[in-house]
């Protein structure tokens, strides 16, 4: 009897261990996956590094050839006898209209200086996402004056340039698909290496996981545009998209530019990178198998293919909620400490955080031909001549051009006949003048004569 008890016990002890086994091998999926660190998106998702372009004046990228590039003089003369669709795509928030009419005005204003330059076989359409179940919509008509409708739609490379409204829901307005969503490690390793990041599966699960983690975060829109707005793009037949703020120019130089190769992802320069935070960042990605390379301030505007923007998209918008959650308080989150931190540590530039991390691994892993271009986000202060740069942004700042300044009147009876418009800030005063003052009629009147040339 003895004997019978003590294999009952002995048994009982080799099930608990298996059991006890078992159940940290099922833990194990709570940890980062080491193995995950040579895992390749362009091998899963093999149509990503291809284009819509087949030319050999703008060939596919190809890592292994290392080849030296010059990134600042405009394409070969050749290919504007290609037929080159390119997308401006902006998120405007219509809730805060006050404050952004005046930046969507002058980036409308520079939209038509560049279709009146760019060869006449190319296109370049301007692609506003903004909420459309929403009563200041329909309070407004500033789109409806300079013929921005959601009734545009491309559907021929032979469409005339166009300013094109895409409904979107913004972060803000949405609710949660499932309340019981848990965010731990399993679900980090679900996002980014178990689903179909192209699935509307992965897409509901990540929505949701935005919502519980940076909902009230005012800039995740202007990147979740990307991502949700991917069906439109495609389907529009976009050779390449220009992601942007709104606060920003298009120059000259832009409207006979185009890429090297027809898979380059040109980001534009920032500002925010520091000691601190891109060690922090390079520890945050430890954990969820990123490489980092200390890549630096890379910046808010995007220049690449529709698929390549989508990729980008998804994994910084994942990183954005990942760093909210795991590396930032809730005073942080809030608000409470405003800019103490800066620029070491700072939430109002997660969205920065979430994409430098995310391209800092698409560079390391060589997925990507990502490439740190001053052509973009050229600051709208500086005096670099606009032929040699393609895109000005308004920062932070009290010169010429400064946005605050510019809102507040300050440059209204500004004497503008002796300056000279091929410099930078100039230039920005230009169109941000012009875009205020031109009747909206003026406005669609010189758009209407920009496309009349179009082949």
């Amino acid at each position: 009897m003895k004997r019978s008890k003590f294999k009952f016990f002995l048994l009982t002890i080799i099930l608990f261990n298996i059991f006890v086994h078992f159940g940290i091998e099922k833990s194990n999926s709570n940890q980062p996956e080491t193995n995950k660190f040579n895992y390749s998106y362009i091998e899963t998702y093999p149509w990503i590094p291809k284009c819509n372009l087949e030319t050999k004046l703008m060939p596919v990228y190809d890592s292994k050839r290392n080849l030296s590039n010059d990134y600042s003089s405009p394409s070969s003369d050749l290919t504007f006898e290609i037929r080159i669709i390119k997308a401006v795509i902006i998120y405007f928030p219509i809730d805060q209209y006050d404050s952004y009419a005046d930046e969507f005005l002058w980036l409308f204003r520079s939209w038509i200086e560049i279709i009146y330059l760019e060869p006449s076989k190319w296109r370049t359409d301007l692609v506003i996402f903004i909420y459309e179940n929403t009563d200041a919509l329909k309070s407004i008509d500033l789109f409806r004056k300079l013929n921005c409708s959601f009734k545009n739609l491309r559907k021929s490379k032979l469409d005339k340039p166009m300013c094109t409204l895409v409904s979107f829901t913004p972060l803000k307005f949405r609710n949660l698909i499932d309340p019981e969503l848990k965010i731990d490690q399993r679900l980090y390793n679900f996002l980014l290496y178990h689903s179909d990041i192209f699935g509307k599966k992965a897409a509901k699960i990540l929505s949701d996981f935005l919502v519980k983690t940076i909902q009230s975060y005012p800039n995740a829109d202007s990147v979740l545009i990307a991502l949700d707005g991917y069906d439109h793009l495609k389907k529009s037949g976009y050779d390449f998209v220009i992601r942007s703020d709104i606060d920003v120019f298009l120059t000259p130089l832009f409207a006979k530019w185009s890429p090297k190769h027809c898979n380059d992802f040109y980001v534009g320069k920032g500002a925010y990178s520091a000691h601190f935070n891109m060690n922090r960042l390079k520890r945050a990605g430890y954990h969820i198998n990123f490489l980092y390379g200390n890549h630096a301030n890379l910046g808010s505007t995007w220049y690449s293919t529709t698929d390549q923007s989508r990729l980008v998209a998804y994994l910084s918008l994942f990183s954005m909620a990942y760093l909210a959650n795991e590396e930032f308080s809730p005073p942080e989150r809030n608000g409470d400490l405003n800019i103490l931190l800066w620029p070491h540590w700072h939430y109002w530039v997660l969205s920065l955080y979430g994409q430098n991390l995310a391209m800092n691994h698409l560079i390391e892993t060589k997925q990507m031909n990502i490439q740190l271009s001053d052509l973009l986000d050229y600051p709208a202060h500086e005096k670099r001549d606009i032929n040699k740069i393609i895109h000005i942004h308004a920062y932070h700042n009290d010169m010429i051009f400064s946005k605050f300044d510019f809102k507040e009147g300050k440059y209204d009876r500004m004497d503008m006949n002796k300056l000279n418009f091929n410099i930078a800030h100039n230039y920005a005063l230009k169109m941000a003048i012009e875009g205020k003052f031109f009747s909206k009629k003026k406005l669609l009147r010189i758009f209407l004569s920009a496309i009349k040339n179009k082949k």
